[in-house]
Protein backbone atom coordinates (compact mmCIF):
# COMPACT_ATOMS: atom_id res chain seq x y z
CA UNK A 1 0.00 0.00 0.00
CA UNK A 2 1.37 3.23 -1.28
CA UNK A 3 1.41 6.30 1.48
CA UNK A 4 1.69 9.86 1.12
CA UNK A 5 4.26 11.01 3.61
CA UNK A 6 4.23 14.87 3.63
CA UNK A 7 6.36 16.84 6.17
CA UNK A 8 9.68 16.79 5.76
CA UNK A 9 10.97 20.36 5.17
CA UNK A 10 14.03 20.55 7.00
CA UNK A 11 17.16 18.20 7.75
CA UNK A 12 18.29 17.18 11.61
CA UNK A 13 19.73 19.86 13.43
CA UNK A 14 23.13 18.25 13.07
CA UNK A 15 26.52 19.56 12.26
CA UNK A 16 30.06 18.25 11.30
CA UNK A 17 30.91 15.34 8.90
CA UNK A 18 28.42 13.71 6.81
CA UNK A 19 29.02 10.41 5.16
CA UNK A 20 27.41 9.21 2.19
CA UNK A 21 26.06 5.54 2.53
CA UNK A 22 25.99 4.85 -1.30
CA UNK A 23 30.16 4.94 -1.47
CA UNK A 24 29.96 8.15 -3.66
CA UNK A 25 30.62 11.29 -2.90
CA UNK A 26 31.88 11.37 0.59
CA UNK A 27 31.69 14.43 3.53
CA UNK A 28 29.98 17.18 3.76
CA UNK A 29 31.71 19.57 6.36
CA UNK A 30 29.12 22.11 5.41
CA UNK A 31 26.45 21.43 7.53
CA UNK A 32 25.67 23.95 9.39
CA UNK A 33 25.42 26.47 6.67
CA UNK A 34 22.99 24.57 4.21
CA UNK A 35 21.07 23.60 7.57
CA UNK A 36 20.43 27.27 8.18
CA UNK A 37 20.19 27.64 4.04
CA UNK A 38 17.53 25.36 4.25
CA UNK A 39 15.40 26.14 7.62
CA UNK A 40 15.20 29.74 5.90
CA UNK A 41 13.45 28.45 2.50
CA UNK A 42 11.74 25.72 4.15
CA UNK A 43 10.90 23.30 1.28
CA UNK A 44 9.08 19.77 1.55
CA UNK A 45 9.52 16.74 -0.18
CA UNK A 46 6.44 14.78 -0.47
CA UNK A 47 7.28 11.33 -0.62
CA UNK A 48 4.96 8.32 -1.71
CA UNK A 49 6.13 4.65 -0.73
CA UNK A 50 4.98 1.21 0.04
CA UNK A 51 5.62 -0.05 3.54
CA UNK A 52 9.36 -0.47 3.43
CA UNK A 53 10.07 2.75 1.85
CA UNK A 54 7.95 5.12 3.87
CA UNK A 55 9.36 2.99 7.61
CA UNK A 56 12.79 4.10 6.49
CA UNK A 57 12.07 7.73 5.70
CA UNK A 58 10.09 8.22 8.79
CA UNK A 59 13.23 8.19 10.68
CA UNK A 60 14.13 10.82 9.25
CA UNK A 61 10.96 12.40 9.17
CA UNK A 62 10.73 12.07 13.03
CA UNK A 63 13.42 15.18 13.10
CA UNK A 64 12.16 17.64 10.55
CA UNK A 65 9.94 20.14 10.49
CA UNK A 66 7.12 20.95 7.72
CA UNK A 67 6.94 24.40 6.09
CA UNK A 68 5.49 24.32 1.96
CA UNK A 69 5.84 27.34 -0.06
CA UNK A 70 3.92 27.67 -2.93
CA UNK A 71 6.79 27.71 -5.50
CA UNK A 72 7.54 23.64 -5.30
CA UNK A 73 4.40 22.96 -3.95
CA UNK A 74 3.44 19.98 -6.48
CA UNK A 75 1.51 20.53 -9.62
CA UNK A 76 -2.75 19.74 -9.55
CA UNK A 77 -2.83 16.44 -10.09
CA UNK A 78 -4.83 13.02 -10.37
CA UNK A 79 -4.56 12.25 -6.83
CA UNK A 80 -5.16 8.15 -6.60
CA UNK A 81 -6.11 6.32 -3.34
CA UNK A 82 -3.18 3.96 -3.73
CA UNK A 83 -1.07 2.75 -6.18
CA UNK A 84 -0.60 -0.61 -6.50
CA UNK A 85 3.15 -1.95 -6.68
CA UNK A 86 3.52 -5.33 -8.64
CA UNK A 87 6.79 -7.04 -9.25
CA UNK A 88 7.48 -9.30 -11.65
CA UNK A 89 10.56 -10.54 -14.71
CA UNK A 90 9.86 -10.67 -18.07
CA UNK A 91 11.74 -13.13 -20.67
CA UNK A 92 13.15 -12.19 -23.75
CA UNK A 93 13.46 -15.82 -25.76
CA UNK A 94 14.82 -13.75 -28.67
CA UNK A 95 17.46 -12.79 -26.92
CA UNK A 96 18.88 -16.35 -25.83
CA UNK A 97 16.25 -15.92 -22.66
CA UNK A 98 17.34 -13.26 -20.76
CA UNK A 99 15.25 -11.92 -17.67
CA UNK A 100 14.09 -8.33 -16.98
CA UNK A 101 13.25 -7.78 -13.70
CA UNK A 102 10.46 -5.36 -12.97
CA UNK A 103 8.73 -3.18 -10.97
CA UNK A 104 5.03 -1.89 -11.80
CA UNK A 105 3.72 1.14 -9.92
CA UNK A 106 -0.02 1.24 -10.82
CA UNK A 107 -2.48 3.94 -9.45
CA UNK A 108 -5.32 3.09 -8.49
CA UNK A 109 -8.75 4.12 -10.24
CA UNK A 110 -10.11 4.33 -14.25
CA UNK A 111 -6.87 4.40 -16.57
CA UNK A 112 -5.47 4.30 -18.80
CA UNK A 113 -2.47 6.25 -17.94
CA UNK A 114 0.24 8.31 -19.28
CA UNK A 115 2.97 5.24 -18.89
CA UNK A 116 6.86 6.28 -18.41
CA UNK A 117 9.49 3.40 -18.24
CA UNK A 118 12.64 4.16 -16.19
CA UNK A 119 16.27 2.77 -16.15
CA UNK A 120 18.18 2.73 -13.07
CA UNK A 121 22.55 3.59 -12.99
CA UNK A 122 25.27 1.11 -12.70
CA UNK A 123 24.52 -1.10 -9.84
CA UNK A 124 21.20 0.15 -9.35
CA UNK A 125 18.01 -2.04 -9.60
CA UNK A 126 14.06 -1.69 -10.18
CA UNK A 127 13.97 -0.23 -6.54
CA UNK A 128 15.87 2.91 -8.00
CA UNK A 129 14.82 6.06 -7.61
CA UNK A 130 11.51 5.08 -5.55
CA UNK A 131 10.87 8.70 -4.07
CA UNK A 132 10.35 10.29 -7.60
CA UNK A 133 8.30 7.26 -8.89
CA UNK A 134 6.06 7.01 -6.49
CA UNK A 135 5.11 10.77 -6.63
CA UNK A 136 4.77 10.42 -10.37
CA UNK A 137 2.85 7.63 -9.84
CA UNK A 138 0.30 9.41 -7.18
CA UNK A 139 0.01 12.01 -9.75
CA UNK A 140 -1.83 9.99 -12.08
CA UNK A 141 1.22 8.25 -14.41
CA UNK A 142 1.77 4.38 -14.78
CA UNK A 143 5.37 3.53 -14.41
CA UNK A 144 7.58 0.06 -14.98
CA UNK A 145 11.06 0.63 -13.61
CA UNK A 146 13.08 -1.79 -15.05
CA UNK A 147 15.94 -3.91 -14.01
CA UNK A 148 19.27 -4.78 -16.30
CA UNK A 149 20.86 -7.32 -15.73
CA UNK A 150 25.00 -7.44 -16.04
CA UNK A 151 24.89 -3.58 -14.55
CA UNK A 152 22.28 -4.28 -11.97
CA UNK A 153 22.84 -4.68 -8.24
CA UNK A 154 24.55 -8.26 -8.72
CA UNK A 155 27.26 -6.53 -10.27
CA UNK A 156 28.34 -5.19 -6.52
CA UNK A 157 26.92 -7.86 -4.15
CA UNK A 158 29.17 -8.43 -1.21
CA UNK A 159 32.55 -6.97 -3.02
CA UNK A 160 35.33 -6.50 -0.80
CA UNK A 161 38.40 -4.84 -2.09
CA UNK A 162 37.39 -1.30 -2.09
CA UNK A 163 38.06 1.00 -4.87
CA UNK A 164 39.93 -1.26 -7.14
CA UNK A 165 37.61 -4.00 -7.01
CA UNK A 166 34.36 -1.37 -7.93
CA UNK A 167 36.60 0.36 -10.51
CA UNK A 168 36.93 -3.55 -11.81
CA UNK A 169 33.00 -4.68 -11.28
CA UNK A 170 31.85 -0.88 -12.88
CA UNK A 171 33.88 -2.07 -15.96
CA UNK A 172 32.37 -5.05 -16.43
CA UNK A 173 29.35 -3.45 -16.49
CA UNK A 174 29.87 -0.99 -19.03
CA UNK A 175 31.36 -3.48 -22.17
CA UNK A 176 29.77 -2.84 -25.73
CA UNK A 177 27.74 -5.59 -24.76
CA UNK A 178 26.37 -5.57 -21.89
CA UNK A 179 25.56 -1.84 -22.12
CA UNK A 180 23.85 -3.13 -25.75
CA UNK A 181 21.76 -5.63 -23.81
CA UNK A 182 20.39 -3.01 -21.48
CA UNK A 183 19.39 -0.70 -24.48
CA UNK A 184 17.15 -3.87 -26.14
CA UNK A 185 15.84 -4.14 -22.64
CA UNK A 186 13.98 -1.08 -23.65
CA UNK A 187 11.92 -1.81 -26.75
CA UNK A 188 11.26 -5.37 -25.03
CA UNK A 189 9.34 -4.16 -22.15
CA UNK A 190 7.50 -1.75 -23.68
CA UNK A 191 6.72 -4.62 -26.34
CA UNK A 192 5.51 -6.57 -23.17
CA UNK A 193 3.44 -3.35 -21.63
CA UNK A 194 1.84 -3.83 -25.36
CA UNK A 195 0.61 -7.25 -24.90
CA UNK A 196 -0.38 -7.16 -21.00
CA UNK A 197 -2.54 -3.75 -22.01
CA UNK A 198 -4.64 -5.27 -25.40
CA UNK A 199 -6.98 -8.04 -24.96
CA UNK A 200 -7.27 -9.75 -21.75
CA UNK A 201 -4.00 -9.02 -20.39
CA UNK A 202 -3.38 -8.13 -16.86
CA UNK A 203 -3.07 -4.67 -17.80
CA UNK A 204 -5.96 -3.95 -19.81
CA UNK A 205 -6.97 -0.33 -19.67
CA UNK A 206 -4.18 0.84 -17.71
CA UNK A 207 -1.12 1.95 -19.84
CA UNK A 208 -1.48 4.24 -22.50
CA UNK A 209 1.63 3.67 -25.14
CA UNK A 210 0.20 6.32 -27.17
CA UNK A 211 1.47 8.80 -24.27
CA UNK A 212 4.87 7.72 -23.45
CA UNK A 213 7.76 8.69 -21.99
CA UNK A 214 11.22 7.35 -20.55
CA UNK A 215 13.84 8.17 -17.30
CA UNK A 216 16.91 7.34 -16.02
CA UNK A 217 19.67 7.84 -13.81
CA UNK A 218 23.23 8.09 -14.93
CA UNK A 219 23.54 4.45 -17.13
CA UNK A 220 19.81 4.96 -16.76
CA UNK A 221 20.18 8.67 -18.30
CA UNK A 222 21.95 7.14 -21.10
CA UNK A 223 19.89 4.72 -22.06
CA UNK A 224 17.50 7.26 -21.75
CA UNK A 225 19.30 9.18 -24.33
CA UNK A 226 19.98 6.54 -26.55
CA UNK A 227 15.93 5.35 -26.38
CA UNK A 228 15.40 8.73 -28.14
CA UNK A 229 17.88 8.64 -30.86
CA UNK A 230 21.72 8.93 -28.91
CA UNK A 231 24.21 7.31 -31.40
CA UNK A 232 25.56 3.82 -29.97
CA UNK A 233 29.32 3.69 -31.14
CA UNK A 234 30.70 0.27 -32.20
CA UNK A 235 26.64 -1.17 -32.41
CA UNK A 236 27.49 -1.85 -36.63
CA UNK A 237 24.79 0.54 -37.83
CA UNK A 238 22.08 -1.07 -35.44
CA UNK A 239 19.99 1.76 -33.58
CA UNK A 240 18.47 1.67 -30.54
CA UNK A 241 15.83 4.62 -30.52
CA UNK A 242 12.39 4.01 -29.60
CA UNK A 243 10.27 5.66 -31.82
CA UNK A 244 7.25 5.34 -29.36
CA UNK A 245 9.10 7.64 -26.57
CA UNK A 246 7.12 10.80 -26.64
CA UNK A 247 9.46 12.93 -23.87
CA UNK A 248 12.13 12.01 -21.80
CA UNK A 249 13.80 12.80 -18.43
CA UNK A 250 17.38 12.66 -18.49
CA UNK A 251 18.91 12.53 -14.76
CA UNK A 252 22.99 13.03 -14.23
CA UNK A 253 22.80 12.44 -18.27
CA UNK A 254 26.95 11.72 -19.64
CA UNK A 255 28.80 13.48 -22.52
CA UNK A 256 28.80 10.85 -25.42
CA UNK A 257 31.81 8.10 -24.85
CA UNK A 258 34.34 7.83 -27.73
CA UNK A 259 32.24 9.68 -29.84
CA UNK A 260 31.33 13.43 -30.88
CA UNK A 261 28.55 15.14 -29.25
CA UNK A 262 27.14 16.87 -32.10
CA UNK A 263 27.05 13.63 -34.43
CA UNK A 264 26.21 11.63 -31.49
CA UNK A 265 23.06 13.55 -30.64
CA UNK A 266 21.78 14.70 -34.15
CA UNK A 267 18.98 12.32 -34.36
CA UNK A 268 17.59 13.17 -30.98
CA UNK A 269 14.46 15.02 -31.62
CA UNK A 270 12.41 14.42 -28.12
CA UNK A 271 11.64 17.10 -25.89
CA UNK A 272 13.60 16.22 -22.68
CA UNK A 273 14.24 17.54 -18.78
CA UNK A 274 17.58 17.58 -17.76
CA UNK A 275 18.93 17.29 -14.04
CA UNK A 276 22.71 17.36 -12.74
CA UNK A 277 23.89 19.41 -9.73
CA UNK A 278 27.31 21.18 -9.08
CA UNK A 279 28.97 18.19 -7.48
CA UNK A 280 27.22 15.52 -9.82
CA UNK A 281 30.16 13.15 -10.21
CA UNK A 282 31.29 9.77 -10.15
CA UNK A 283 34.36 7.16 -9.99
CA UNK A 284 33.04 6.40 -13.58
CA UNK A 285 32.97 9.61 -15.17
CA UNK A 286 34.78 10.77 -18.75
CA UNK A 287 33.48 14.30 -17.46
CA UNK A 288 36.21 17.07 -16.17
CA UNK A 289 33.92 18.33 -14.01
CA UNK A 290 29.84 18.01 -13.27
CA UNK A 291 29.31 21.17 -15.73
CA UNK A 292 30.03 18.70 -18.45
CA UNK A 293 26.84 16.45 -17.99
CA UNK A 294 25.22 19.50 -19.27
CA UNK A 295 26.69 17.95 -22.91
CA UNK A 296 23.08 16.71 -24.01
CA UNK A 297 21.29 20.13 -23.12
CA UNK A 298 23.62 22.19 -25.08
CA UNK A 299 23.92 19.96 -27.74
CA UNK A 300 20.42 18.64 -28.78
CA UNK A 301 18.12 21.16 -30.56
CA UNK A 302 15.19 20.45 -32.80
CA UNK A 303 13.26 19.88 -29.73
CA UNK A 304 12.13 21.73 -26.15
CA UNK A 305 15.02 21.08 -23.64
CA UNK A 306 14.81 21.98 -19.96
CA UNK A 307 17.84 21.64 -17.30
CA UNK A 308 18.14 22.32 -14.00
CA UNK A 309 21.37 22.33 -11.64
CA UNK A 310 21.20 21.67 -8.12
CA UNK A 311 23.56 23.96 -6.34
CA UNK A 312 25.34 21.25 -4.21
CA UNK A 313 23.74 18.28 -5.64
CA UNK A 314 25.80 15.32 -6.02
CA UNK A 315 25.18 11.65 -8.20
CA UNK A 316 23.37 10.38 -5.73
CA UNK A 317 20.60 12.14 -4.95
CA UNK A 318 18.66 10.82 -7.87
CA UNK A 319 18.76 7.66 -7.15
CA UNK A 320 17.19 7.49 -3.62
CA UNK A 321 19.64 5.55 -2.01
CA UNK A 322 20.19 7.99 1.04
CA UNK A 323 16.33 8.43 1.69
CA UNK A 324 15.97 4.47 2.02
CA UNK A 325 18.81 4.17 4.28
CA UNK A 326 17.14 7.40 6.42
CA UNK A 327 21.30 9.10 6.17
CA UNK A 328 19.83 11.93 4.21
CA UNK A 329 22.43 15.11 3.74
CA UNK A 330 21.13 18.83 4.79
CA UNK A 331 20.54 19.73 1.10
CA UNK A 332 18.27 16.47 0.06
CA UNK A 333 14.98 17.19 1.38
CA UNK A 334 14.47 20.76 -0.74
CA UNK A 335 16.90 18.93 -3.25
CA UNK A 336 14.21 16.15 -3.00
CA UNK A 337 10.84 18.64 -3.51
CA UNK A 338 12.43 20.20 -6.76
CA UNK A 339 12.78 17.27 -8.50
CA UNK A 340 9.72 15.44 -7.59
CA UNK A 341 7.94 18.88 -8.05
CA UNK A 342 9.41 19.65 -11.57
CA UNK A 343 9.85 16.28 -12.89
CA UNK A 344 5.72 15.51 -12.26
CA UNK A 345 5.14 19.33 -13.54
CA UNK A 346 7.33 18.17 -16.98
CA UNK A 347 5.56 14.45 -17.85
CA UNK A 348 2.27 16.41 -17.10
CA UNK A 349 2.96 19.34 -19.92
CA UNK A 350 4.41 15.84 -22.71
CA UNK A 351 2.59 13.33 -21.92
CA UNK A 352 -0.78 14.75 -20.65
CA UNK A 353 -1.18 17.28 -22.70
CA UNK A 354 -1.53 20.04 -19.48
CA UNK A 355 -1.01 23.63 -21.38
CA UNK A 356 -0.86 25.14 -17.86
CA UNK A 357 2.14 22.89 -16.55
CA UNK A 358 4.00 23.70 -20.00
CA UNK A 359 3.91 27.10 -19.95
CA UNK A 360 4.86 27.25 -16.45
CA UNK A 361 7.77 25.03 -17.76
CA UNK A 362 9.27 28.67 -19.36
CA UNK A 363 9.26 30.05 -16.15
CA UNK A 364 11.88 27.38 -14.45
CA UNK A 365 14.96 29.16 -13.97
CA UNK A 366 13.54 31.99 -11.70
CA UNK A 367 11.19 29.31 -9.92
CA UNK A 368 13.88 27.09 -9.02
CA UNK A 369 16.62 29.92 -8.66
CA UNK A 370 16.79 29.49 -4.50
CA UNK A 371 18.16 26.01 -5.07
CA UNK A 372 19.51 25.59 -8.55
CA UNK A 373 20.28 26.97 -11.86
CA UNK A 374 17.53 26.37 -14.47
CA UNK A 375 17.62 26.58 -18.43
CA UNK A 376 15.14 26.97 -21.02
CA UNK A 377 15.20 26.16 -25.08
CA UNK A 378 12.47 26.06 -26.39
CA UNK A 379 11.35 28.14 -29.22
CA UNK A 380 7.37 28.66 -27.34
CA UNK A 381 9.05 30.06 -24.47
CA UNK A 382 11.07 32.71 -26.21
CA UNK A 383 15.18 33.40 -26.67
CA UNK A 384 16.86 30.19 -25.00
CA UNK A 385 18.50 30.95 -21.19
CA UNK A 386 22.21 31.83 -21.70
CA UNK A 387 24.61 29.48 -20.52
CA UNK A 388 28.06 29.17 -20.22
CA UNK A 389 29.87 27.13 -23.23
CA UNK A 390 31.20 23.45 -22.50
CA UNK A 391 34.39 25.16 -23.15
CA UNK A 392 35.14 27.45 -20.55
CA UNK A 393 34.66 24.73 -18.16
Amino acid sequence: MAVALQGIGQPPARRGAWTDPSGVGGENEGGGDALREHQQLGYVVTTVSDRAFLLALSLTAAVLSPVAPAAFAQPAAVQSASVEIRRGEWRDEARGGRIVPYKLYVPKGAGPFPTIVHSHGLGGSREASTYILQAVAEAGFLLVSLQHAGSDSALLSGMAGGETARGAAGARGMTAEVAQARYGDVPFAIDQLARETSGSGPMRGKADLSRLGMSGHSYGALSTLVAVGQRVPGARGRSFAEPRIKAAIAYSPNKPRNDDAKAAFAAVRTPMLHFTGTEDTSPFDLERSAFERTTPYQTIGGADQFLIILNGGDHAVFGGRRAVSGQLKPTDPAHMALIQAETIRFWRAYLAGDRQAAGALCSLPQRVSALATGYVKAVRCGPPTPIAPLASH
